[in-house]
């Protein structure tokens, strides 16, 4: 039986709620119902040599020295994407990151092998960091299970806490410049003013960096102050607020320039509501056929929440139903095999 061990770094400190630590959660839950010896660790454990058959360090940082492969224990890397080597002027590192960068690869190159959530994230993978097809393996996410449709009363409930719009496009996620946030936001201008936008994500309040410095022009410049909402309240915990915020919106828009995968989709399928997206990154291979895909321009994408507008409720209904079982076959328990399968392609 094979002894694994999961670096659980990633679940310590301000990481824990971020992306990168329901990843590690999600995963190592589903792990442990397997027919394997899962074991935590952290970088604080001193590990001796042949304790496991191998480590699964679930975590990359491109710009900060966080991964130390074990000299004697095979290690498996997961890397989610690698957006900002395909946009390195909206993600500078600085002399210390591009070190750091440089002392990364060093370090992954002694990996046995390499686990990424898309045929995107893989090819952007053998692009930039120069790994070969058979040191990767495409392991697709899941929607959190706990994010699923509610009904009417319950939306109506938080709505009215959250004080939201009666109408509303919806965006979950961060404002990083792969988001593409400006040109949904510039969307308003070109959509009926009864439809405005609700942005949820703990990144949407007032600061000093250039992201949210061009939200708040693209705001004034687009004259849409009272159409955007920003909700930054609802914790990754509070599936039941973010399901409700998702099962009332007229869509969620997806306008990004790149993905590394696109979990909001499938929250969004689960939770029965239409999706607008980009076909970039790995964007279609998360939504299929079931999204109304455009252009990562205002136009474009207003174009596409018309015609979500104008849906009959009858052909919403099918919609709806058809993407709700395109989310349920991504699944934690397929998650767990694929990544089961990676680490026996590591020990070959």
């Amino acid at each position: 039986m094979l002894s694994i061990a999961i670096d659980t770094t990633p679940l310590l400190g301000g990481h824990a709620r971020r992306g990168i630590g329901t990843y590690t959660r999600e995963l190592v839950a589903v792990l442990e119902q397997e027919d394997i010896v899962i074991t935590r660790i952290t970088k604080r454990k001193k590990i001796v040599k042949e304790e496991f058959d191998l480590i699964h360090y679930p975590y990359f940082d491109l710009f900060s020295s966080s991964l130390h492969i074990h000299k004697s224990i095979p290690g498996v890397v997961t890397i989610h994407d690698l957006i900002p080597l395909q946009f390195p002027d909206h993600y500078e590192p600085g002399f210390r990151g591009k070190l750091a960068l440089f002392q990364q690869k060093k370090q992954l190159q002694k990996a046995r092998h390499v686990i990424t959530d898309s045929e995107f994230s893989k090819g952007q993978l053998r692009e930039y960091l120069g790994l070969s097809e058979e040191k990767i393996s495409v392991v697709p996410l899941a929607g959190n299970p706990a994010i699923h449709a509610q009904p009417a009363e319950q939306i109506t409930k938080t709505k009215r806490r959250l004080k939201l719009p009666s109408k509303y496009m919806l965006y979950v996620g961060d404002i990083n410049y792969n988001k593409n946030i400006p040109q949904l936001i510039k969307s308003l201008k070109f959509l009926p003013e009864e439809i405005s936008l609700v942005c949820v994500g703990k990144n949407f309040f007032p600061q000093p960096i250039p992201e949210w410095e061009v939200i708040e022009r693209q705001i004034a410049l687009s004259n849409v102050p009272d159409r955007v909402a920003f909700c930054t309240s609802i914790a990754a915990d509070k599936t039941d607020a973010l399901s409700a915020v998702y099962s009332g919106a007229l869509c969620l828009v997806q306008p990004s320039l790149s993905e590394g995968f696109g979990l909001p989709v499938l929250e969004a399928m689960q939770c029965e509501v239409p999706i607008v997206s980009t076909r970039l990154g790995s964007l279609p291979e998360v939504g299929g056929e079931l999204v109304f895909y455009g252009e990562p321009t205002a136009e474009s994408l207003a174009e596409q929440v018309l015609l979500v507008s104008e849906l009959t409720n009858d052909h919403r209904t099918k919609l709806v139903a058809e993407g709700l079982a395109w989310s349920q076959t991504f699944t934690w328990k397929k998650v767990a095999q694929a990544t089961i399968a990676a680490y026996e392609r590591a020990l070959l």
